[in-house]
């Protein structure tokens, strides 16, 4: 099994917006770094980080498995990091 839903909080959606990055480039950051991620201490459980085709780079943090679907993930929040 392997992930294959996104649930995206209202946060989520308006930070997308407001940091100028697209919802699908997020999506497939967390598909092909998930092995790869970390703890978060915060509202959502898992924390990765990613690049845009343009090579701008971003976190996002998520939960996951969803409830009890091991094949969604709900997307908390994301944010770019060339605007810190």
């Amino acid at each position: 099994m392997g992930i294959e839903r996104f649930i995206w909080t209202e946060h989520a959606e308006d930070r997308l917006r407001q940091r100028r990055l697209n919802a699908s480039d997020v999506e497939q950051a967390i598909v092909e770094h998930h092995a790869e991620r970390e703890v978060n201490d915060g509202r959502a459980e898992w924390l990765i980080g990613g690049k845009t085709p343009q090579g701008i780079a971003f976190e996002a943090i998520y939960d996951h498995p969803h409830g009890s679907d091991e094949n969604a993930v709900r997307i908390v929040s994301v944010w770019r990091l060339d605007l810190q």
